[in-house]
């Protein structure tokens, strides 16, 4: 039976990945799980507002992926509709108001979450999990709004792009070469 489950929730996941939903962790007692029910393994606890992708929901749970691309399921009663972002850049600053020259309050480092209440022209109002409300820019930061990287696919990226740097200096020097041969000038290293 179990395995029926796990069958028919995977299923589930599946047909309905192409949706572009998010959910945030609503409070400090979320947790992520392997599948949807509480029987299965709690994979990690979020911080409080972390924003999620959502790949599938399956009765009262949600199939979710993170800004890294791990996946797991949450309950909806850890869960929210409400929009947040997460810090995905090394730090940023959180303003007094939706304006650069503003003030600055803090720096929110990476991984840092925030629940979204309001946009205003590129500037997102926010409230951390400590309370203390500001602005930041719309930028630098991962909103659970369209698809995260899984880690596989990152390496397979950076593989992909290594690749590609090689394949184009390699063109690039036998451009060159030619170009040399036909000025007639020496091609210096």
């Amino acid at each position: 039976m179990r395995f029926a489950s796990c069958v028919f929730a995977f299923m589930v996941f599946l047909s309905s990945a192409a949706r572009a939903e998010s959910v945030m962790a609503s409070n400090k007692e979320s947790k992520i799980r392997s599948g949807p029910a509480t029987h299965y393994t709690v994979l990690w606890r979020p911080r409080l507002y972390t924003p999620f992708e959502v790949l599938a929901k399956y009765e009262t749970w949600y199939a979710v992926r993170d800004v890294e691309g791990d996946v797991g399921w949450i309950h909806d009663s850890g869960a929210s509709k409400d929009n947040a972002a997460i810090v995905t850049a090394d730090v940023i600053n959180v303003h007094e108001s939706a304006d650069a020259n503003s003030r600055i309050l803090y720096q929110a480092p990476k991984n840092y979450t925030f629940k979204v209440e309001e946009s205003k022209e590129g500037w997102l109002k926010v409230l951390d999990p400590d309370n203390e409300t500001g602005w930041i820019a719309d930028k630098g930061i991962w909103k659970g709004e369209k698809r995260a990287e899984s880690k596989a696919e990152m390496k397979d990226d950076k593989k992909a792009d290594k690749k590609s740097e090689k394949k184009g200096e390699k063109q690039a020097k036998k451009k060159a070469g030619k170009h040399d041969k036909k000025s007639g000038k020496k091609k210096s290293d």
